[in-house]
């Protein structure tokens, strides 16, 4: 819990089981929880808009969600996620950029992602920052037993300036996704039965979890591309038109283009979460079941943890060369890590508005 006079890093609030809804009541924005196993109960909170604490609202499973209520939220900025049970993204909802300025950002976008030579600089860019963020994380370790993984990774990001056809970064992004994950893996505890990650490539499949990590893995990608898809909607981009990935119904295809040198972001919090120390912090065999299919449910206090502690990651600092606030002398601001995720999708705007 957040210490009175202290930020409040636990700013996302998770809606789970049967009952769920957000309403509208008196002006106040209504939250309600599903409903307890053991008395029956369901937990209310109600706020004006203007007082609630949260920055995104995840609702898991079935619910009722009022238009009016949404309405509201968005126009506040607070982020919506509908997933399933497991994790699954089914919508993300939030305010969308409707201006004169926005409607010229997505023609240069459409112009921009129509020109060969420019959506292959934005192919190399994103890749070679997704290689980046992944060697940096396991450099942060400290472990010798990843040593033999970078170097493999440092190796393929030399590469990418050579790469040309979009086969090329189909083969580079399946082989390092290859590497990354088997390296991953060995910072898994092995009672959690994680033997690989399914679908980390290019071409993505709604693959359900048979282990709890490839299950919180889902829910904080989740909670990611819904973060991005607001950063994306505030600027009156089309989400759906990407670069990287092919368009597909299913997803929104920008969204998982920006996504990428952030994915890391999830993968952290999950290894800290498994390796945490706190018994009362850590994953309990409690904590999840499987249904009758293999999949994976996770109790909902696990996911809260998780998501609290996927908060306070997308909050931690680092040096950023940012055009705005205080620099060093190298010209670098401090910079939470979620800041330069908006960052990247500010200088995307940008990219396709120079010629």
């Amino acid at each position: 819990m957040t210490l009175k006079g202290k930020k409040n890093h636990y700013n996302i609030k998770l809606l789970r089981g049967y009952g769920v809804s957000i309403n509208l009541k008196d002006n106040k924005v209504i939250l309600t929880n599903g409903q307890n196993d053991i008395t029956g109960q369901s937990d209310k909170e109600e706020w004006f808009v203007t007082k609630i604490p949260y920055e995104k609202i995840v609702i898991s499973g079935k619910g009722y969600v009022s238009t009016e209520a949404i309405k509201l939220l968005s126009e506040k900025n607070i982020n919506v996620l509908l997933t399933d049970t497991y994790g699954h993204p089914h919508a993300f909802m939030n305010n969308v950029m409707n201006s004169n300025t926005a409607t010229r950002y997505r023609m240069t976008q459409y112009d921009a992602f129509r020109d060969p030579d420019r959506v292959q600089y934005l192919r190399k860019w994103i890749l070679d920052a997704k290689l980046e963020s992944q060697i940096n994380f396991f450099k942060s370790l400290e472990r010798e037993d990843l040593q033999k993984g970078i170097s493999q990774l440092e190796q393929y990001r030399k590469s990418i300036p050579n790469l040309k056809g979009y086969r090329d970064f189909l083969t580079t992004e399946s082989r390092c996704g290859n590497i990354y994950f088997n390296n991953y893996t060995k910072m898994i505890p092995a009672k959690y039965g994680f033997e690989s990650r399914h679908g980390g490539g290019l071409v993505l499949k709604n693959r359900y979890a048979g282990d709890i990590i490839n299950a919180l893995l889902n829910y904080g990608y989740a909670v990611l591309a819904g973060e991005i898809c607001k950063f994306v909607n505030a600027l009156g981009l089309d989400a759906y038109y990407g670069f990287y990935h092919k368009p597909h119904s299913s997803f929104q295809a920008l969204v998982y283009d920006i996504i990428e040198p952030f994915r890391w972001l999830v993968e952290y919090s999950v290894y800290k979460l498994a390796n945490h120390q706190n018994h009362d912090q850590s994953i309990k065999k409690k904590d999840y079941t499987w249904t009758r299919e293999g999949k994976v449910v996770m109790d909902s206090d696990l996911i809260r943890r998780f998501l609290e502690l996927l908060e306070r990651t997308f909050q931690m600092e680092r040096p950023y060369k940012f055009k705005h606030g205080m620099k060093d002398n190298y010209g670098m601001s401090m910079c939470q890590e979620i800041t330069i995720a908006k960052i990247y999708v500010q200088n995307l705007v940008e990219f396709c508005g120079n010629r």
